[in-house]
């Protein structure tokens, strides 16, 4: 989760639209993933240097540090387009393409707390809080019901009274 206040932001943001097709956690998951942008800049600016081979003392050090970042930074770039994709045409089969997408980060993720855990400690920690996000997002986009209605049977309009019921139409007797 961004950090506070943006966190907070979010939060409210997230629950406000709740009711709406791309609200709740599905709008947490494109905030996310939009705001992975700045993220991954601001990253990859802070550590250019990790990426000249000359700041390694050994060419095995090097390769296993691209080995760990290059994949990730390439299958974010791609679940960015797929996403704006998703966005727009909102079908099954996109969502698929998606969901390919975050199992693939999820299971880079997890390699790279390998790598890094022996090789790059320092960097450990955040694979791992990568890592389980993704893997957050993996069952998230496999599980969700709102997902479903969505993007396959394309009838959130109808299944969001189901899931999220006014409270005023509800009658004690």
């Amino acid at each position: 989760m961004p950090g506070l206040p943006g966190g907070i932001i979010a939060w409210i943001i997230c629950y406000k639209r709740r009711k709406s097709q791309i609200g709740g956690w599905l709008l947490f998951f494109f905030w996310q993933l939009y705001g992975g942008i700045l993220m991954t800049a601001i990253f990859f600016v802070v550590g250019f240097n990790s990426y000249v081979p000359e700041s390694y003392n050994d060419a095995r050090t090097y390769h296993l540090f691209l080995i760990s970042a290059i994949p990730q930074i390439v299958i974010f770039l791609i679940q960015l387009a797929v996403g704006t994709m998703l966005l727009s045409v909102r079908t099954w089969d996109m969502l698929k393409l998606m969901r390919f997408t975050v199992l693939a980060a999820t299971i880079w993720f997890w390699l790279s707390v390998l790598i890094d855990s022996r090789i790059f400690p320092e960097s450990a920690a955040l694979d791992v809080f990568s890592g389980l996000i993704s893997t957050v997002w993996t069952v998230y986009l496999f599980r969700s019901k709102r997902v479903r209605h969505v993007f396959q049977a394309h009838d959130w309009d109808t299944a969001v009274e189901r899931i999220y019921p006014d409270h005023e139409k509800l009658s004690i007797v």
